[in-house]
């Protein structure tokens, strides 16, 4: 049966119950498995309430940070992003990183991270250190075979497992594929920047939070795609001035990747004032690159968070590091998160979303 029929179905019965009183959203919002490169893989997907009466409609993945969980990324890291996908009315996905329990320092140590390709990446000639000789230290994933002394993140194909999650849901749901948005934190950020340089045929628009993208690695999309990077001048955990982490790593200057990938698409070097409200009406200094060559809708655009951390717009640092029941199964070690519904809604989350609405992919 049709997963919109089901739903449909499915809230005519809670209708003839409740007297059609309005869905919170921790209904419809469930956890999917997918089998892998041999493991099983899962993601959570939310469907707001009126999907069963609108036609087709946009899609954001959202990709946790290091030690992160896909359900601490909506309850915590974006200060409850269901509730912004209940508003604006699109699908939210929310992938989850191979994870395992490890140790530092003799400590268990929760381990779960996205293989963004470059932060395992050994040493190349003529390059700088992506960290110093002393960097800290973190649990090996099994999986990986060869580690460079500067490696932390898994070695999974997450590019591959991420567009297979966009693909099973553009598929089994009603996703207008022209509007496919993927957002990242810290890791996830560098997720995010690489697989939009990889799959911009997939995307809209993309976005990075504080995101660790290691030195001197930044990419450009192999077709001209909007990306927004957002960051926080106190960031010690990715700093933004190039300075080595608090834990030994160097770090991409957002101005290094947002120039490079302007300079890809043809942008004009002119420097203009972003058209985000949501950033103005925050006290965001946010700057943008168009009038591309390579499409006249095409922005690169970097927001500074002034006094800010290494967090999600709109939420304090130091958050997601949890998981909610949807998760209790696959994580039961794992603390519960602290649940958002019910809060009004993260002014950070109507910052990207600002950003994304402006753009969708032509030629679908």
């Amino acid at each position: 049966m049709n997963v919109r029929i089901k739903i449909l179905l499915l809230s005519i019965f809670i209708c003839i119950l409740s007297s059609c009183v309005k869905t919170n959203t921790s209904e419809n919002f469930e956890k999917k498995t997918i089998p892998w490169q041999g493991i099983d893989r899962e993601y959570l997907i939310f469907l707001p309430t009126s999907y069963i009466s609108e036609g087709e409609i946009p899609l954001v993945v959202g990709l946790h940070g290091y030690t992160g969980t896909a359900s601490g990324f909506e309850k915590e890291t974006t200060k409850g992003m269901n509730l912004h996908a209940e508003y604006r009315n699109y699908i939210a996905v929310y992938p989850q990183g191979v994870n395992f329990w490890g140790k530092t320092n003799g400590m268990p140590f929760f381990v779960s991270s996205w293989n963004d390709l470059e932060s395992n990446a050994p040493p190349r000639e003529g390059e700088r250190p992506i960290c110093i000789n002393s960097r800290g230290q973190y649990p090996r994933p099994k999986e990986c075979k060869e580690y460079s002394h500067c490696a932390w993140t898994g070695c999974y194909d997450d590019i591959g497992f991420i567009k297979k999650v966009i693909e099973e849901v553009a598929e089994n749901y009603s996703v207008d594929r022209s509007r496919i948005y993927l957002s990242g934190m810290s890791n996830g950020g560098a997720m995010a920047h690489r697989f939009a340089c990889i799959h911009p045929e997939i995307l809209a628009a993309a976005a990075s939070v504080s995101g660790s993208i290691p030195r001197d690695r930044s990419c450009i999309p192999t077709n001209p795609i909007s990306y927004l990077q957002v960051y926080g001048d106190k960031d010690t955990v990715t700093p933004i001035n190039g300075e080595v982490s608090g834990d030994g790593w160097f770090y991409e200057k957002p101005e290094v990747s947002f120039n490079k990938w302007a300079e890809s698409m043809g942008c004009s070097k002119e420097l203009v004032v972003a058209d985000l409200l949501t950033g103005k009406n925050n006290n965001l200094v946010c700057n943008s690159r168009s009038k591309c060559d390579q499409g006249k809708t095409l922005e690169v655009t970097n927001c500074l968070v002034p006094d800010g951390g290494h967090a999600w717009p709109g939420q304090k640092p130091g958050v997601g590091y949890c998981r909610s029941e949807e998760q209790s199964e696959s994580m039961p070690n794992q603390n519960e998160c602290i649940d958002n519904s019910g809060k009004e809604i993260n002014w950070g989350n109507e910052l990207i979303w600002e950003f994304f609405s402006k753009h969708r992919r032509e030629n679908v």
